[in-house]
């Protein structure tokens, strides 16, 4: 290649702009350690803060190599024209380089202040420069800052930017780099190439890196000394442009054709009263001394894609329960369940604070304690809260906004690798046994009742769980082949993490039903949604499609009197006002739904992603114009369309849907607005 020495001019150029990156973000690094860092504190982390230089070092590669692409694709044009046009290659990278260093620096800066003022790394707060009152900002900026001493000191970085990318740009020789063989060559560009996209990927792992990567520390500190200002203002501005949270409640009302509040709590309570407000949203437990006197433990676990439908392939061949199988005939076992909704952080935050939209922890609200929160019943009446995963907090910056609704705890993969340095870990952090061998650990330490609000990870794509595993029979039964989207591999690969899941849950619940924990300790599990990639679905088969099991554990002394019918219609609405009635007397709480294990009441039905809707007769699907169907057969629960259109039991069930939906989102939005002092 006759042009060859061009190119490797140009690609030290790039090589250098990096390499002066690197440089300047480790020097923002080092400012904002010896600024901000509690060196009292961190000098039991000190293996940590130099991991956290080093992942440091794969933000910075990666930001940088992204902003500069384009001089790579200027790079191979180097190898098209060689000479012609060489100057201005030259003096576009000098330019180009000097522009985006400047962006660069400029984000280091503002996210240095930033820190100062929020105790965070640039977040979605930041946008609210332009979205609140600009001119208070600026006045904040005005008094709060050094101000001048700042621009002084820009224009100086950016005089000396400037020097340094012109030298970095010079043309240079490099005569003992080049090679006349063409294979050579050509073998070196493809390193480059391959090089460069690691570099934007900042990993050679399946999953690139992103912000979850930053959470490997129990110190949170630590978490935000390895991450950067560029990287930072990326996922804010993700988290801004694709979930935003309206707080208008009157815009929310028309959507679901209501008039006014009370006129949709009325609707959802059943209750015909105009003056009805989001206090009435509020219900109490019955007083109970047994449950006074003897406040039971309680362990909710949400489980990675537990899909309800995988049940039906259960057999001795085909086992996907492992010693979950045992543990069900002591336990109940909700099968007619849907998940809130699709989507994990969805479901999570629907569950945990009641939530129809979100997600709260990417909006602006992600900071906002709410008492919708199901962790603050519990901690009215005494309990020790805690939420533990064996995920990286800073998923869904679930970080920020999981420890503001009432949880005193939280634990996550490092405190789990803290605890347990040989846990089995993938790409999403630390394998489901190992978190249930800490819960049980903290029950077994615990002084006081507690609330466990468990998430795990193990059943997730690419469903890579410990080698260790030995596991039970598993294979495709020829039903199951006629179903299948994915391939055969995938399919088992998933059915042996499913199997994995359930196997942790079966041994935890095993384990906790034969010690002390046994005699008060509640245990309940459901599925954050269920999983679509594996087989087809048609409209006959909607519950199969949307369900999600929903078990519980129940001690002898705090089993209900009552005969319990499982076959009751619920869904993720349901979990809490159970587990609240359950376990806690005298306990105020959002009235989200109903008490299953209750023999009281035949308002049950089923909510999925809040426009879809099931109870005993169909299920109407309102995502647009509305769809009806009616069970065709309640043993194999499959649906056909109904042939009443409009079918008026159906329509009476959207529009309870829909007013239990819009409740929620009143309860919600009207915290929101008290608390950020907004108008709703």
């Amino acid at each position: 290649m006759k042009n060859y020495n061009y190119f490797v001019k140009s690609i030290s150029w790039l090589a250098g702009f990096i390499a002066f990156g690197v440089l300047l973000f480790f020097l923002s690094r080092i400012a904002y350690l010896l600024t901000y860092a509690n060196f009292k504190e961190l000098s039991n982390f000190k293996v940590d803060v130099l991991r956290a230089f080093g992942i440091g070092i794969r933000f910075d590669l990666k930001v940088l190599t992204i902003g500069l692409l384009p001089l790579v694709l200027l790079s191979f044009l180097t190898l098209l024209f060689g000479n012609k046009g060489f100057k201005v290659i030259r003096k576009t990278f000098q330019i180009y380089g000097f522009i985006i260093l400047s962006i660069f620096a400029l984000l280091m800066i503002i996210d240095y202040y930033f820190f100062s003022f929020y105790n965070s790394r640039i977040s979605v707060i930041f946008f609210g420069f332009f979205e609140d009152d600009t001119l208070a900002v600026l006045k904040t900026i005005w008094t709060d800052f050094p101000l001048i001493p700042i621009l002084i000191g820009l224009f100086v970085a950016l005089f000396l930017l400037y020097k340094a990318s012109g030298w970095i740009s010079k043309d240079r020789e490099f005569k003992k780099l080049l090679s006349n063989r063409v294979l050579i060559q050509a073998f070196a560009i493809l390193v480059f190439v391959g090089v460069y996209f690691a570099g934007m990927r900042g990993t050679l792992a399946i999953i690139p890196l992103d912000g979850r990567h930053a959470t490997f520390s129990e110190n949170t500190f630590v978490n935000t000394l390895a991450n950067n200002g560029v990287f930072a203002l990326k996922i804010a501005y993700s988290d801004r442009k694709n979930y935003k949270v309206d707080i208008n409640i009157s815009k929310m009302l028309k959507q679901y054709k209501f008039k006014t509040e009370s006129e949709a709590i009325s609707t959802y309570l059943g209750n015909p009263n105009d003056t009805l407000n989001t206090s009435s949203l509020i219900a109490t437990t019955p007083k109970n001394e047994f449950l006074k006197q003897n406040p039971p433990s309680v362990v909710f676990v949400m489980m990675e894609s537990m899909s309800n439908y995988y049940l039906n392939f259960h057999s001795e061949k085909t086992n996907l329960l492992g010693a979950l199988e045992n543990e069900l005939k002591d336990c109940y076992l909700f099968r007619n369940f849907l998940s809130s909704y699709n989507g994990t952080i969805f479901s999570l935050e629907g569950i945990m604070v009641n939530s129809p939209q979100g997600p709260l922890s990417q909006s602006k609200y992600q900071t906002v304690t709410l008492e919708s929160s199901s962790a603050k019943p519990f901690v009215e009446k005494g309990y020790q809260t805690t939420f533990i995963t064996g995920g990286k907090m800073g998923w869904r910056s679930m970080d920020k906004f999981i420890n503001k609704q009432y949880f005193e705890t939280i634990e996550a993969e490092p405190n789990l690798l803290k605890e347990c340095p040989d846990a089995k870990r993938c790409e999403w952090g630390v394998h489901d046994e190992n978190m249930f061998d800490r819960t049980f650990e903290i029950l077994s330490n615990a002084k006081q009742p507690q609330f466990i609000y468990a998430m795990t990870i193990s059943h997730h794509s690419p469903y890579d769980i410990p080698e260790s595993y030995q596991g039970y029979p598993l294979e495709l039964t020829d039903e199951m082949k006629s179903k299948l989207k994915a391939t055969p591999e995938i399919a088992l690969k998933s059915l042996k993490a499913y199997q994995y899941a359930n196997d942790c849950l079966g041994k935890f619940i095993n384990k906790i039903r034969n010690s002390p924990l046994g005699k008060n300790t509640i245990i309940v599990a459901t599925g954050d949604h269920n999983i679509h990639q594996i087989f087809d679905f048609t409209d006959k088969d909607l519950l199969m499609k949307y369900s999600v099991p929903f078990l519980l554990y129940v001690p002898d002394a705090y089993k209900p009197k009552n005969d319990v019918n499982t076959k009751k219609f619920g869904s993720h609405r349901d979990v809490f006002p159970t587990l609240f009635n359950l376990a806690l007397s005298d306990a105020k709480y959002v009235n989200s739904g109903n008490n299953l294990l209750s023999d009281k009441g035949k308002d049950n039905y089923s909510v999925y992603c809040y426009r879809i809707a099931m109870d005993s007769v169909g299920c109407v699907d309102y995502t647009s114009t509305p769809l009806y169907f009616r069970w065709s057969d309640m043993n194999t629960m499959q649906l056909e369309p109904s042939s009443q259109n409009p079918d008026e039991h159906l329509q009476k069930l959207m529009i309870k849907s829909k007013a239990y939906t819009a409740s929620m989102n009143i309860l919600v939005m009207e915290d929101l607005a008290k608390k950020t002092n907004q108008k709703k």
